[in-house]
C-alpha cells in the first residue's frame, strides 16, 4: 500500500489560488489596516429555482440533455475550447443518453426527504491533462454537478475546480501547478456556464449565486492539508509475471469490482461476508466510467450517504466513493496494475471539516448520533477494501500478487 504523500509546493499553490493578502508596499509610513485574507471552499452554489424534490429529476434532466445534445466547443454552443460529456453518455462512442445516467443520492430536506441527483461532467481534453501528472488522480475526476431540494426551492451545485484543485492535487511540482491552476479555473467557469446555459435554454425562471459552502481554507489551511494524502493506492503483478493491456485488463478489474459491488437488487453483502451492518453497497453504474488512462467504479451506500447528506444537502457533490483501476504508468514493463482509492478518512476529515461539529450545535445531531461519525470512515474504508479484495481475488486476469506501489521519481 502506497499512501502518496503531498509535501511540496503547497505556499506557492495557495498563493496561486488565494488573494487578499495584506503586506503590500507604500511609501506612507503609517501602516496600512490588514487585509482580510481570502478563503475558497470545496462546495459552490450555481443556482436557485423554485420547486419541491418532485420537480428534481427534471431539473437535473434539463441540465444533462444540454450538455449531451450541444457541442459547447461550437461558436453556436458556448465557444468552449473543448466540448464536454455527461458520463455514461459520451454520443461520440456511441453511448446514448438515459436519465439512469444521473446518479440517485438520498438527500435530506427541512420538510420533505427525497433523491437528489448527481451529473458527472467530463472533458477529456481537461482530464488528460489532469492524469497525465499521474493516473491515480483518477478519483479525483469525474466533475459533479447536484441537484437537491429542501422542500421549498431546488439547489444546483458543484465542486469548486479551484478548490479540489487546491487539495487534490498539491503533490505536483510547481511548473505543473502553475499549468493545472489555469485550467481548474476553466472548467470552474466552463461548468457554471453549462448550467446556466441549460436552465436559459429551457427557459427557467432561476436566482443564480456564488455562495461558497463547506469548510473555509485560507493559505495556512491549504498548507496544512497539503502534509495529508487524498490517495490510497495498492498496485499488483500477476504471478506468471504477464504485463497488463492498457485499456483491456485494467477495465476488466474496474468491471469485476462493478460485479462483486452488485445493484438495487443485489448488493455487495451477498457476495462479500463480513461487511458492515446494512451498508448494502452496490454499484453506480452497469459499467466502469472511462476517464483518459484509468476506468472508475463508483460504489454507493445509501446508509453511509445518509449520514454524509444528514449534515446538509451541500455535500452531496463529495459522493459517490470513487475507486480508479490503471496500468501503472510508472512501471515501463507494464507489469503493474494499481488501485486508487479516495482515502475515506481524508474525505470525511476534509471535506466535511467541521461539519459534525455544526451539526450538533444546530441539534441536527444528537451526542449520541455524532458518536456514530467518528468510525464512519474507517468503517466505510474497510468495506471498500474487503469489496476490491474480493475483486482482485475472483478476477479472470490470472493470480494477482500485491506489490509495492513504483512512486515517479
Amino acid at each position: 500500500m502506497k499512501v502518496h504523500k503531498k509535501i511540496l509546493g503547497s505556499i506557492a499553490l495557495s498563493s496561486l489560488l488565494l488573494i487578499g493578502f495584506s503586506g503590500c508596499g507604500s511609501d506612507d509610513t503609517a501602516a496600512a489596516p490588514a487585509a482580510a485574507e481570502s478563503t475558497i471552499s470545496p462546495y459552490q452554489r450555481i443556482a436557485v429555482l423554485s420547486g419541491t424534490w418532485a420537480e428534481v429529476p427534471a431539473v437535473a434532466d434539463t441540465i444533462a440533455s444540454y450538455v449531451v445534445t450541444t457541442d459547447e466547443s461550437n461558436v453556436s454552443g458556448l465557444g468552449y475550447p473543448t466540448n464536454w460529456v455527461v458520463a455514461g453518455a459520451n454520443p461520440a462512442s456511441g453511448e446514448t443518453y438515459e436519465t439512469t445516467d444521473l446518479l440517485p443520492i438520498p438527500g435530506m430536506g427541512s420538510a420533505i426527504t427525497g433523491t437528489s441527483r448527481v451529473i458527472e461532467l467530463c472533458n477529456g481534453a481537461y482530464a488528460t491533462q489532469a492524469t497525465n501528472t499521474g493516473r491515480f488522480h483518477g478519483s479525483a475526476l469525474p466533475c459533479e454537478v447536484s441537484v437537491h431540494s429542501d422542500g421549498t426551492n431546488i439547489y444546483v451545485d458543484m465542486l469548486d475546480a479551484d478548490a479540489i484543485f487546491s487539495v487534490f492535487f498539491s503533490d505536483l511540482n510547481d511548473t505543473q501547478k502553475t499549468g493545472l491552476k489555469s485550467v481548474a479555473s476553466q472548467v470552474k467557469s466552463e461548468i457554471r456556464g453549462m448550467v446556466v446555459a441549460a436552465l436559459d435554454d429551457n427557459n427557467e425562471t432561476y436566482t443564480e449565486s456564488t455562495l461558497a459552502m463547506g469548510p473555509k481554507w485560507d493559505t495556512a489551511d491549504i498548507e496544512r492539508l497539503s502534509y495529508k494524502s487524498p490517495y490510497t493506492v495498492y498496485s499488483y503483478k500477476l504471478q506468471s509475471g504477464a504485463a497488463f493491456v492498457k485499456g483491456t485488463d485494467d477495465k476488466a478489474l474496474a468491471a469485476k469490482i462493478i460485479e462483486i459491488l452488485g445493484d438495487d437488487t443485489s448488493t455487495a453483502e451477498n457476495r462479500v461476508p463480513g461487511l458492515s451492518n446494512a451498508s448494502a453497497w452496490r454499484s453506480g453504474r452497469p459499467e466502469p466510467l472511462a476517464i483518459p488512462g484509468v476506468f472508475v467504479a463508483e460504489a454507493c451506500s445509501p446508509k453511509y450517504a445518509k449520514m454524509a447528506t444528514k449534515l446538509g444537502n451541500e455535500y452531496i457533490t463529495a459522493l459517490p466513493c470513487e475507486i480508479t483501476v490503471y496500468v501503472d504508468e510508472n512501471d515501463p514493463t507494464g507489469e503493474t496494475l494499481s488501485i486508487s482509492f479516495l482515502n475515506p478518512n481524508f474525505m470525511f476529515g476534509t471535506m466535511f471539516e467541521g461539519a459534525v461539529e455544526k451539526a450538533l450545535a444546530d441539534e441536527v445531531l444528537t451526542k449520541a448520533d455524532a458518536v456514530l461519525y467518528s468510525t464512519l470512515a474507517d468503517k466505510v474504508f474497510a468495506d471498500l477494501r474487503m469489496i476490491v479484495d474480493e475483486a482482485v481475488q475472483t478476477s479472470s486476469l490470472g493470480t494477482l500478487v500485491t506489490t509495492p506501489v513504483i512512486v515517479a521519481p
